[in-house]
């Protein structure tokens, strides 16, 4: 699954979990936040053995944008914490 798909389910799953005190909701979140984690070390090897230029400004930015999506996930997962228990 693409980044941008996984962040769109992180989003609503964050969104939806406020509302429900549903632990499955918390384990989806946790599944996608690990499947984020794993696609971002993928792309830093992947960036470490790019030599082109362009590309690497792409895919420095990609990585950028999917380590802050990570990391505001894992915030609001712990903030959602008292919920899912």
């Amino acid at each position: 699954m693409g980044a941008k798909k996984l962040l769109e389910k992180l989003q609503k799953y964050l969104l939806t979990g406020e509302k429900r005190t549903n632990s499955a909701r918390c384990e989806q979140i946790d599944l996608i936040l690990n499947k984020l984690e794993k696609k971002e070390h993928k792309l830093r090897k992947k960036l470490d053995s790019e030599k082109d230029k362009g590309q690497r400004k792409r895919l420095g930015m990609e990585l950028r944008i999917l380590s802050l999506q990570r990391k505001k996930g894992k915030k609001r997962r712990k903030e959602l914490e008292k919920k899912c228990k």
